[in-house]
This record gives structure tokens, C-alpha cells and sequence, in this order.
């Protein structure tokens, strides 16, 4: 006989997926990461090959044990891939060492979604990741509003536009357009680089690994001192505000405070968090921003209440 019944969350993102294993009080009892999971990046298929194998992971850690619920959140479900989510389960179904989830309930959400509830208990107030993608969504009385979030091409303040632009200053630096040291002598040894052309071939050859890792240089290089990497930064806090601002307003708050959710990688900057903060202060007026420690907790709590 199985033991008591257990729950999935997956939280999936354009640079990773990460998947949990909790039990009906919420506690996780196991976390497995993956590959991207972005339906618009990688196409369904490959993100549902890698859903399935952070799931694969969880259920061979753990033997005879019944899957009462697993809630996947997705990137790009609010955007072109609403109403694909039957697709994807049917993808995933293809994963046959996977087929046990498929007892209890499955669900397919947006990462929007699964961000606010990891912040928030409540059922009105405002998400913002900005990860490798960055999106803003809203709730407030039964109406919702979208702003960024739309992929390569845009998604304003996020980890991918970041590095766009340290792509870019990395060039002029190389060039002698503009002088700056630190964030080019910082690309310089962490990709082993010679000249410009080394830098723009590997780039171009996989932009979707190698320009949002430029983040990570553009943020030391703030950190470090260098003027232009914080003006990345704080331009990145400044398009991240606009966006909330924009929801915010749409959704027309009442003068109620809102929760505002952070979640992703791009608020563990300071420059950016201040700039963020000034930006919806100054707009705005008194704010209530919170920071959840594991996102991932969003996806187990919304696995769990679908079976309530």
C-alpha cells in the first residue's frame, strides 16, 4: 500500500525548473533542478522534457509514495501559450516514468501565479518576477492586468535585457567608444576572451545561455564601483517600476497598499531593489513589498488548494 499521499510543485523559468516534494502541510521534503522550461524559448517538447525530468528525480528519491496533486508553473501561459495547457500535459504524458503524477491532479498555471502565492495568501495584489524574463501581473477584486513579459525581444528590467545592455557597453569598451575597465576586464576572465570578435561569436552562438549570464558581470561590476554597471542597474529598477506603476494604476487600487511580490534573481542587487523602490515610492506612495525566501513554495501551495 503507498504511504501517505505527497504534492509536486514545479516553478519553471527560462534558465531553470525547479520542482518540489512536500507534504499535505506544506513542508518540502525534496527540491530537483533542471533545465529551462520556457514553452517560448525552448518549444513544449523540450520544456516538458525537462518538467519531466526534475519530476523523474522526485519520484525515484522517494519509493511508494502516491502523487495527490502537481501544479506547474509556467513562463509565457499569460502570453501566446494560454490555452496550450492541455498541449503540454499531453507532452508530458509522452514521459512514461513520469505516469504516476497522472493519478491525482495535474494542473498547468502561469509563473505569475505561482509567484504571488509564494509571497501571499491573499487573492489581490501584484507579482513581479524578473529573472531571466521579467513580468508583471496584477489582481485586485476579481480583474487582473499584465504588463512586460514578452519575451527576448522586450521583457524590460529583466536578466536577459540586463545583459543585452552589458553586451553592448562590453563592445563599446572593446571598440574605445566608451572607457570602462572593470566590467570588460571582468567578461575578459570569466569567458577566457581575447578580442571582440571571440566575445560576439560566442554570444551569438547561443544567446539565450551566454547574454543573461552578463548580469551576473554587469552586477559585480556595480558592486565594484563602475559607473556604467550601475546605471544598468538602476535603469533596470527604473523599467521594472514602470511596469508595476502601469498595473498598479490599470487596476485602479483604491489607495489601498498593495502586496507587491518580488521574485527572481535580479532583486538580489541592491542597486536594483533601491531603484525599484524609489521609483514606485515616488508613484505610488506607501508600499508593501515582499520577498519570499523559496518561490517554489507558490507552486506547492496552489498544488495543495487545487484538491481542496
Amino acid at each position: 500500500m503507498p504511504a501517505a499521499g505527497y504534492f509536486i510543485g514545479v516553478d519553471g523559468g527560462g534558465t531553470k525548473t525547479l520542482a518540489a516534494l512536500a507534504r499535505a502541510d506544506g513542508k518540502i521534503v525534496r527540491t530537483v533542478k533542471s533545465g529551462s522550461s520556457n514553452p517560448r524559448n525552448v518549444g513544449i517538447p523540450a520544456a516538458a522534457a525537462n518538467i519531466a525530468g526534475s519530476i523523474f528525480k522526485i519520484l525515484k528519491s522517494k519509493k511508494n509514495i502516491a502523487i495527490i496533486s502537481t501544479l506547474i508553473g509556467l513562463p509565457a501561459m499569460e502570453e501566446e501559450f494560454k490555452g496550450h495547457e492541455q498541449e503540454i500535459v499531453k507532452a508530458l504524458k509522452k514521459h512514461k516514468n513520469i505516469a504516476a503524477i497522472f493519478v491525482g491532479d495535474v494542473s498547468i498555471v502561469s509563473d505569475q501565479l505561482v509567484a504571488f502565492r509564494s509571497g501571499s495568501r491573499g487573492q489581490d495584489g501584484i507579482s513581479v518576477i524578473a529573472g531571466t524574463g521579467c513580468a508583471v501581473h496584477g489582481w485586485y477584486r476579481g480583474l487582473e492586468a499584465k504588463a512586460n513579459g514578452w519575451g527576448w525581444l522586450a521583457d524590460e528590467g529583466s536578466g536577459f535585457w540586463i545583459g543585452q545592455k552589458t553586451f553592448q557597453l562590453i563592445l563599446k569598451s572593446l571598440d574605445g567608444r566608451v572607457q570602462d575597465t572593470i566590467i570588460t576586464d571582468l567578461a575578459k576572465r570569466t569567458f577566457k576572451l581575447k578580442n571582440a570578435a571571440d566575445f560576439v561569436a560566442l554570444a551569438y552562438k547561443a544567446p539565450e545561455i551566454y547574454v543573461p549570464q552578463l548580469t551576473a558581470i554587469c552586477r559585480q561590476a556595480d558592486e565594484s564601483g563602475d559607473a556604467n554597471a550601475s546605471a544598468i542597474m538602476r535603469n533596470a529598477g527604473k523599467e521594472i517600476a514602470v511596469s508595476v506603476i502601469d498595473v498598479y494604476q490599470r487596476l485602479g487600487f483604491d489607495r489601498q497598499v498593495p502586496e507587491i511580490v518580488f521574485v527572481g534573481g535580479i532583486f538580489n542587487s541592491r542597486k536594483v531593489i533601491e531603484s525599484v523602490e524609489a521609483e514606485l515610492k515616488a508613484t505610488i506612495g506607501p508600499i508593501n513589498i515582499i520577498k519570499p525566501e523559496l518561490p517554489i513554495t507558490g507552486a506547492v501551495q496552489l498544488a495543495i488548494e487545487a484538491i481542496k
